[in-house]
């Protein structure tokens, strides 16, 4: 991020594969900088907008 010079933060990144989802939430606050949460979902069953909001929402909850 530093490279490209962009002042903002990694929020999430997906990975699509033929019959999952990998969803990254990147944990950015406080002592859990650098951590990251790690979600597999079956393709065929998963709502990924859903998935993504409720990794959200878990991953504001975390704390070190």
């Amino acid at each position: 991020m530093a490279d490209l010079g962009l002042d903002s933060d990694i929020e999430d990144v997906l990975i699509t594969l033929g019959g999952q989802y990998h969803l990254i939430n990147v944990l950015n606050s406080g002592g859990s900088k650098g951590l990251f949460v790690y979600l597999v979902l079956d393709r065929s069953y998963a709502n990924l907008a859903l998935a993504r909001h409720k990794l959200n929402n878990l991953a504001k909850g975390i704390t070190i």
